[in-house]
């Protein structure tokens, strides 16, 4: 490296090639206009739901064979993609699944080239982060749903979590309400 190379503080310059900036901003840009558009989506779904409850969906032709008596569609997203993270020692093992997600008032539904099912009570804690929405279960696997919109997909799978406890025990309050964001 050449004397001219370094910037005055000792360190090697990098050039930044300016489309490639351009482009990274634009690409920041996406993220960001995607997110608060989430966001909006997510903070009038909390709003119909304190409003009018959460409502059923009729069921399409893919997942309605495999809805239990009683059971009822609350959202669809498309084109979600799901990858399980399983703790072992020294190890993680990660399967990704790309299909529809069904969520109900009992469980969350992938159905891609394999048909995953997870009960909304098996569910310990959930977060976004980016375009993904990272579920931790009590058994101690991950899961991470990458979906159009992480934050209302987030929201549908709290009020469906607060439905189920409130019908396993009519005497309960609905629980905690999705938190805006």
């Amino acid at each position: 490296m050449e004397p001219s190379d370094r910037k005055s503080d000792g360190l090697p310059s990098a050039s930044v090639d300016p489309r490639e900036a351009d482009a990274a901003l634009a690409d920041a840009g996406d993220i960001v206009a995607r997110a608060a558009a989430d966001e909006a989506a997510a903070d009038a779904a909390r709003a119909r739901i304190r409003r009018e409850g959460l409502r059923a969906l009729a069921p399409d032709e893919r997942v309605a064979p495999l809805l239990e008596p009683g059971e009822l569609l609350v959202a669809i997203h498309h084109a979600a993609l799901l990858e399980r993270r399983e703790p072992g020692p020294g190890e993680r093992l990660t399967t990704g699944v790309a299909g529809e997600l069904y969520v109900t008032s009992r469980r969350l539904v992938l159905i891609g080239r394999l048909t995953l099912s997870f009960e909304l009570d098996a569910i310990a804690d959930a977060v976004v982060s980016g375009e993904r929405l990272l579920l931790v279960l009590r058994d101690g696997h991950g899961v991470a749903l990458q979906v159009a919109e992480p934050r209302l997909l987030w929201v549908e799978i709290a009020a469906a979590r607060a439905r189920a406890r409130s019908a396993q025990d009519p005497g309960a309050t609905a629980g905690p309400q999705p938190a805006a964001r």
